[in-house]
């Protein structure tokens, strides 16, 4: 057996293979070179044998890299582990607003039999603005509009398309079905009735009371909504030749997301039906008001995200801890940071049962076309209060918050900065070109960090080597509060304390039971002196030692003008060559000759940062 063992274990592919065979025959036959030839039958036996071998070691090893979630590369297998951790990937959340409609000033009444018409609580609209439909979120069976209503009718609505798909009941214990649905669904608006009857949604099989009409719903993991039953002893089990019904929501993820708007009209593609059953138009008889732009939309999480977020999940589907809640707001896929935090562990108590949330939006899901950081407006950078309202509202509508739990959102502290880049430039560029791709360089920069605690100049100056044309660039930050406390000759230094430092107790108070009286914070105001000598600390500067940016816990910093200097010179909210700008560019004198050593030092920077 010893003899048969000729193959080396680290040698897998065919050619590795097959020169271990022939290496073993030549060394067992010594005829092996006369009837082992490529042209023999033997040979080509062999060499059968040896493509199937390598092609099932693929297979073993595609096997075991797909077992583990980080080497993963298959969808299927991905989704699938995430699975077995309580990760339900998400399908997209599907952008919702609000609107309210009335009767249209001058509108011929006349013309709708009876009092009124029945308007479809799941109404299809098309808004102008960017051409995608929009659906009515109503739980009734219609909207009622008599016509002696003076007063508007709300609604909330939702991006996209109601469909639906009908499966038949197997009978069986744990029956699951499969719906493909093509396309992006909405992670929350899913439905399932049974013969007609709406049954509840559940997190988990054990959440189920015996026969309860209640079910579970996943994310396909070869793609669409995977719905489960029970087993009778937790959980009802729909009977054989029962018509299961799933209702969901198709839309367009991000695309459906609108800032908030004056001008949007809507144009109406369902109709109002009156007392004889005619249908009327609905644009011709409803003046519509917008009154919440459509928001909170996203695209499905991608294979990656997932990777990501599979070990943050609440095995316990509550939102219990700060982690649970950056989980869950994660997956919204809507922001570049998201901090949640309590503070349970300083003195101050009457905050314990607080989580606080820190949430920056990804801009560049919200950028227009044409535009980039610094023609963007300063207020699409942040989350608006309609959007703290969704954010709040996507949080109660879960039914994984405890009762116990206050949210607060966290507002960022803006801090506005102004950019200096001077340039050596080499001759055959001109500064239009070098000035277009230095804000082109800068503003995707912007647009794409995460990093919370400092912004270093080198990473400015690192991008901007790359640029062709660029002989050599060197970046200074300006702090408006620098230079407002050295144009004013004063600033404010806020010291935050706690007091009393021990908790004050209370007998016989409320049926004799003790009652603490808890700490309070408690901000000292100074004002702090200054000259030109003056050195301001860097906390309050936002700069420190080297020139970078620093930030606390809750500021973000912006460029951005509309303030002065220390000289009283007004920084310009723009992009300019040789001005007082938020970003201002200025070029070193004459351009610099393109000689052949200069050539060679460009081209050895170049390769070094390969």
């Amino acid at each position: 057996m010893a003899e048969l063992k000729f193959l080396k274990t680290l040698r897998v592919n065919a050619a590795q293979i097959r020169e271990d065979a022939r290496t073993y025959i030549t060394r067992v036959y010594g005829r092996s070179k006369t009837l082992f030839t490529e042209a023999s039958p033997f040979a080509q036996i062999i060499k059968v044998l040896t493509e199937i071998t390598e092609l099932i070691m693929f297979y073993i090893e595609d096997a075991t890299v797909e077992q583990n979630i980080y080497t993963a590369q298959q969808p299927e297998s991905i989704y699938g582990l995430a699975r077995l951790t309580g990760h339900d990937a998400t399908r997209g959340f599907a952008a919702v607003g609000e609107l309210e409609f009335r009767w249209k000033p001058g509108a011929d009444l006349s013309k709708i039999a009876g009092t009124g018409v029945n308007i479809d609580p799941r109404a299809e609209f098309k808004i102008d603005l960017n051409g995608l439909k929009y659906s009515c979120l109503n739980s009734n069976d219609r909207f009622r509009l008599e016509k002696s209503n003076k007063f508007p009718i709300k609604t909330a609505f939702i991006q996209g398309k109601f469909e639906k798909q009908t499966v038949t009941g197997t009978g069986e214990n744990l029956q699951s079905f499969n719906v493909k649905t093509g396309g992006i669904t909405d992670h929350s608006n899913v439905s399932v009735s049974v013969n007609g009857e709406k049954w509840t949604k559940h997190e988990s099989l054990y959440d189920l009371l015996s026969d309860e009409k209640g079910y579970l719903l996943k994310t396909g993991i070869g793609g669409g909504i995977d719905v489960y039953f029970g087993n009778s002893s937790f959980g009802a089990v729909p009977a054989l030749g029962t018509t299961v019904e799933v209702e969901y929501v198709k839309h367009e993820g991000l695309t459906g997301n609108i800032d908030d708007s004056p001008d949007l009209t809507i144009k109406w593609d369902a109709s109002g039906v009156d007392s004889n059953g005619t249908e009327h138009d609905l644009n011709e008889f409803l003046d519509v008001t917008v009154t919440s732009a459509p928001k909170m939309g996203s695209d499905a999480e991608s294979t990656e995200f997932t990777k990501v977020m599979t070990p943050l999940a609440s095995k316990s589907f509550v939102l219990a801890t700060p982690d649970n809640y950056e989980y869950f707001l994660s997956r919204y896929n809507m922001f570049s940071y998201i901090d949640a935090y309590n503070t349970t562990d300083d003195q101050y108590l009457d905050d314990d049962n607080v989580i606080y949330i820190f949430a920056v939006p990804d801009v560049k899901k919200k950028l227009a076309k044409n535009k980039d950081y610094f023609s963007m407006a300063e207020e699409e950078m942040f989350l608006d209060q309609t959007e703290y309202d969704a954010i709040q509202k996507v949080l109660q509508d879960s039914g994984q918050q405890m009762v116990t739990t206050e949210i607060v959102f966290v507002k960022p502290q803006i801090r506005k900065y102004s950019m200096d880049i001077n340039i050596r430039y080499f001759e055959g560029f001109t500064r239009q070109e070098i000035y277009a791709n230095v804000r082109e360089k800068v503003s995707n920069y912007l647009l794409n960090v995460t990093r919370r605690d400092k912004l270093p100049k080198s990473d400015i100056v690192y991008i901007l080597e790359e640029i062709e044309g660029i002989d050599a660039v060197n970046i200074r930050f300006i702090s408006e509060t620098e230079e407002t406390a050295r144009r004013l000759g004063y600033y404010e230094s806020v010291n935050v304390s706690v007091v009393p430092q021990e908790p004050v107790t209370l007998e016989n108070v409320q049926n004799g039971k003790q009652k603490y009286v808890f700490f309070k914070r408690v901000e000292d105001v100074k004002i702090i002196d200054v000259d030109e000598t003056t050195e301001i600390p860097e906390d309050i500067v936002g700069l420190d030692r080297w020139g970078d940016i620093i930030m606390d816990k809750e500021e973000v910093a912006v460029f951005r003008g509309g303030w002065q200097d220390r000289d009283g010179d007004e920084i310009v909210d723009d992009v300019l060559i040789n001005a007082e700008a938020a970003i201002s560019i200025n070029f070193d004198g004459a351009p610099v000759p393109r000689t052949l050593y200069t050539r060679v030092q460009a081209g050895n920077r170049r390769a070094v940062k390969k």
